[in-house]
C-alpha cells in the first residue's frame, strides 16, 4: 500500500470517528432534555422562563393594557376587593386592528380572561408564559369571529338585570327575591362587579342556584373605553351594546345605590 492510500485510509477512520462522537454528543443531549421533560411532568411549558428563553412574539401584548395590582384592583361602590386579577383589553388597537365591534371586543376580553382562569387552575400553576397567552388570545379570537360566546343573550324580550353583589353572604335572600312576581316577567340576568366568570359560576353552584338558567355577567365585561372607543377616567358596562334590543330592568338591594359604570337605557328598581 502507498503511503497516499494509507494517508486516505487514515483520513476516512478519522472522520468517522468524529463523526460518532458527533453522533453520540446530539444522542446524549437528547436523552438529557427528554429526561428533564419527563420531570416536568404535565405541567411543561408553563413555568416562569428566563430572559433568554423569550420567544418572538407576533405583537399581542400592543392589545392588552397594564395590568391592575392587587391593591388598587377594588370597587368601591360594590365594597369588595376583588381576588383575581384580569387583562384589560386596549380596545381602541383591538377594534381598529381587527375591525371588531364593541360588542365583540368586550366579549373577546371576557372569553379570554375565562380562558386563561381555567387554564391556570387546570394546571395547578399561577402564571401563563406569554406564548400560551398569544395562543389563547388567537383561539378565542377565532371563535368571536365564529359567533361564539360565554355569554348568550336571552331570547326574551325583556331581562331582568340582579346586581348580586350586595347579596353575596346573603344567598337565601336572593333565592327569595327571585320567587317574587316581578322576576317571572323577564330572563333573569346576574352581574357582578367583584367576581370572574370562573368565580361567579363557582359561587352559583355553593348558593344552590346553579341549575335555574341565569345568566352571567362578571367583570370581565367592564372595560375602561367608551362604546365610541374613547378611553375614559372610570370603568364603563354598557348594556345597550350587550343586551341589545332588549328592554332592561335593573334590580338594586334596597339600600344600596345603582353602580355608576352601569350604562345604556333602562329602567331601575329596588329589590
Amino acid at each position: 500500500m502507498t503511503l497516499k492510500r494509507k494517508y486516505n485510509s487514515l483520513k476516512i477512520i478519522l472522520n468517522i470517528e468524529i463523526f460518532l462522537v458527533l453522533l453520540l454528543g446530539v444522542s446524549c443531549s437528547f436523552s438529557e432534555t427528554s429526561h428533564k421533560r419527563n420531570e416536568l411532568g404535565p405541567n411543561a411549558g408553563f413555568e416562569r422562563r428566563r430572559v433568554e428563553e423569550y420567544f418572538v412574539s407576533s405583537g399581542v401584548e400592543r392589545y392588552f393594557l397594564p395590568e391592575v395590582p392587587y391593591w388598587a384592583n377594588f370597587n368601591e361602590e360594590a365594597q369588595c376587593r376583588r381576588k383575581t386579577s384580569i387583562k384589560f383589553f386596549n380596545m381602541d388597537s383591538l377594534r381598529s386592528s381587527l375591525r371588531l365591534s364593541y360588542e365583540e371586543s368586550i366579549h373577546l376580553q371576557l372569553m379570554f380572561n375565562h380562558e386563561i382562569q381555567k387554564l391556570k387552575k387546570d394546571k395547578g400553576v399561577s402564571h401563563i408564559p406569554f406564548d400560551k397567552e398569544e395562543d389563547t388570545f388567537y383561539k378565542v379570537s377565532d371563535r368571536i369571529q365564529a359567533g361564539i360566546r360565554i355569554f348568550r343573550k336571552p331570547s326574551f324580550k325583556r331581562v331582568n338585570i340582579i346586581w348580586i353583589d350586595p347579596y353575596v353572604n346573603n344567598e337565601q335572600e336572593l333565592a327569595a327575591k327571585l320567587q317574587e312576581p316581578q322576576m317571572y316577567k323577564g330572563h333573569p340576568v346576574f352581574v357582578s362587579l367583584c367576581m370572574t366568570y370562573v368565580e361567579l359560576e363557582e359561587w352559583m353552584k355553593k348558593s344552590g342556584l346553579g341549575q335555574k338558567n341565569i345568566r352571567l355577567m362578571s367583570y370581565e365585561l367592564l372595560t375602561p373605553y367608551t362604546n365610541s372607543g374613547k378611553l375614559d377616567t372610570s370603568y364603563h358596562l354598557d348594556f345597550d351594546e350587550v343586551l341589545k334590543n332588549k328592554k332592561k330592568y335593573i334590580y338594586i338591594k334596597k339600600g344600596w345605590n345603582i353602580p355608576s359604570v352601569f350604562n345604556g337605557n333602562f329602567k331601575t328598581q329596588k329589590l
